[in-house]
């Protein structure tokens, strides 16, 4: 009796390892040649397409002021505005070096936030509320860049950074214009349906008072609160005295005059804030990203207060300064790189295993091939 063990692969046939064995022998040559290719090619290909990783790490001090802090929702926001705005800039400009940052998928994978605190720390909170709180605010952010070579990988990656750091920043001006354009837009069209209406209804008001001053000369004994009349204007048809009826309607309009007050107030506000669009729309316009901008920003606005007259005028020119310092301030201050520049090599290794691992299985099927192939032949 036979101790070689088999192995059915179908059809009642069935190999044994003696089989095996024999296969292996005749044709390990082949399988080995093949490896050693596979294994050649994999050299090959991570020289071709092995890349060294460079890492900057961005401290985000902006995490403590509200209005342009970085967080998750306002990163995602720049990595979609980024590629679109280099797309733009290409327009003007053609730089063939610097298309790479034209590519959505390359600030997709470039731009790694690290949360101040993540769902795994929130055993060690006594507050659920305090997660939520903190759960989308970005401590700081990892850039990364990749290239066959440790130069262009370090070069790369300080290309990211510093587009990374002037491009928020322009966007952040941009946004803050923009926000101008559509407040100067909205007071315009707001404030003149809003003067027209109070306009007419102050006119009824006086007229009214008028006739209700009159109707108290007419009837002094009848002026006190023994003496009513109908107040056509309430629904109700109330029965009210007439110095009452007076005060009311005098009350009435002094509240429009002061709406009016403030609508004129507006209107001198917008045209601030219309000067002020007409002279930086045009920049902003060209993607002028120089880091100047904002300082060219603020001279505008200071030649806009030189011509002002007005406390009204001056808050709102001091709104839109402090607005653009405050972005000037977050460009210099806010996005800090921290430490050093960190490069890791390719990972060999992992190209030369799977080009053995690949050359090897393909000289086992080469191998099984011809076998076949032989067989077929012989019967």
């Amino acid at each position: 009796m036979s101790d070689t063990k088999h192995i059915e692969i179908g059809d009642g046939q069935e190999i044994s390892l003696l089989d095996i064995i024999h296969f292996l022998k005749e044709f390990y040559k082949k399988i080995l040649v093949t490896g050693l290719l596979g294994l050649a090619a994999g050299v090959i290909g991570c020289l071709l397409l092995g890349t060294y990783t460079a890492i900057i790490v961005l401290s985000n001090n902006t995490a403590n002021t509200a209005n342009t802090a970085i967080d998750i929702p306002r990163l995602k926001y720049l990595q979609a505005a980024l590629p679109k705005l280099e797309q733009e800039n290409q327009k003007y400009k053609k730089n063939e070096e610097d298309e790479f940052l034209a590519s959505e998928s390359l600030w997709e994978k470039s731009i790694k936030p690290i949360l101040l605190v993540s769902k795994a720390d929130g055993k060690d909170l006594l507050d659920a509320s305090s997660l939520n709180a903190s759960g989308s605010k970005v401590y700081s952010i990892q850039i990364i860049g990749k290239a066959p070579t440790k130069e262009g990988a370090e070069k790369r990656v300080e290309k990211i950074s510093n587009y990374f750091i002037a491009g928020s920043a322009f966007i952040e001006l941009r946004d803050l214009v923009r926000s101008y354009e559509l407040k100067a837009i909205s007071i315009d069209s707001n404030n003149k349906k809003k003067v027209a209406s109070a306009e007419v209804e102050l006119e009824y008001l006086q007229k009214r008072i008028k006739n209700l001053n009159e109707l108290k000369n007419q009837y002094p004994n009848t002026a006190s609160s023994s003496g009513q009349v109908v107040d056509a204007k309430d629904s109700g048809a109330k029965y009210l005295p007439i110095t009452t009826q007076i005060v009311a309607a005098t009350t009435d309009a002094n509240n429009l005059k002061e709406a009016l007050a403030r609508y004129k107030d507006e209107d001198s506000q917008n045209i601030v804030y219309k000067s002020f669009i007409e002279k930086a729309k045009p920049l902003i316009e060209k993607n002028e990203d120089s880091p100047n901008l904002a300082n060219t920003l603020l001279a505008i606005t200071e030649q806009i207060e030189k011509n002002i007259s007005g406390t009204i005028q001056l808050i709102a020119i001091e709104e839109i300064k402090v607005a653009l310092s405050s972005i000037q301030t977050n460009k210099i201050y806010g996005l800090k790189q921290a430490g050093t520049i960190e490069v890791t090599k390719p990972t060999y290794l992992k190209f030369i295993v799977a080009g053995l691992l690949g050359g090897l299985f393909a000289g086992l099927l080469l191998a099984i091939g011809i076998k076949v192939t032989r067989q077929l032949k012989n019967t």
